[in-house]
């Protein structure tokens, strides 16, 4: 049987027995536990029981962690430091957050989950929404870009997509020469008076593909 792959849950945690310390076994026990067991193994930063440093552990856990899933409620600075250690990296994360509560600005073009641990119906409807989230990511040309990777583009990603983006340039330049060359022999091979039509078309063409290097060079940066 392979071994199933990590989901690291972001969460406050609080005090043994305290309403923070309930919520967050809620959420792990009766949400994720039940809509992601079968794949993956969740775990809490409470749970960790390698010595050594813990944060030094929660930091390789956002880096290694096949997925993430952030607990919003409340804002917890812990959290969000958290979060936003997993969206430096570019790696998938889902948010959570109780519905009652206000997304916070930096976070509002992200989707989040909305619930409420204490209404039945409300939990029903988050378990579907994060299947229906789990099933996209699990589809082969499924692709993430985090709030940072959007603005920094390549500055932010590790080196194997560097080296698959630079792929996707030079396919993208190829089939950029190859426009240019059907451009010049479909102008070399037309009558004299269809020739300003042409040149009018040529003109498009160009700019269009000036357009294209543009954006290229632009994510290059």
């Amino acid at each position: 049987m392979p071994a199933k792959k990590v989901c690291f849950f972001v969460t406050p945690i609080g005090e043994p027995d305290s309403l923070i310390r309930r919520r967050a076994d809620q959420i792990k026990n009766h949400l994720l536990n039940e809509v992601l067991s079968d794949k993956y193994e969740v775990i809490r930063a409470d749970e960790l029981r390698q010595p050594g440093s813990v944060t030094h552990q929660v930091i390789k856990l956002l880096y290694a962690a096949d997925l993430v899933v952030a607990d919003l409620t409340g804002q917890n600075p812990n959290v969000v430091y958290e979060l936003s250690i997993r969206h430096a990296f570019n790696k998938i994360s889902i948010h959570l957050m109780d519905k009652k509560e206000k997304i916070p600005f930096d976070l509002q073009d992200e989707r989040t989950i909305f619930f409420d641990i204490n209404d039945l119906d409300s939990i029903s409807n988050c378990k579907q929404q994060l299947a229906k989230i789990i099933k996209d990511i699990n589809r082969k040309k499924f692709e993430y870009s985090s709030p940072v990777f959007r603005v920094l583009g390549v500055a932010a990603a590790t080196q194997q997509e560097r080296e698959e983006f630079l792929e996707t340039i030079a396919g993208q330049i190829d089939s950029i020469a190859s426009d240019v060359s059907n451009i010049e022999l479909e102008l070399s091979m037309a009558d004299s008076d269809e020739t300003p039509k042409k040149l009018a078309q040529l003109a498009k063409d160009l700019y269009d593909i000036k357009l294209d290097i543009r954006t290229i060079l632009d994510r290059l940066k």
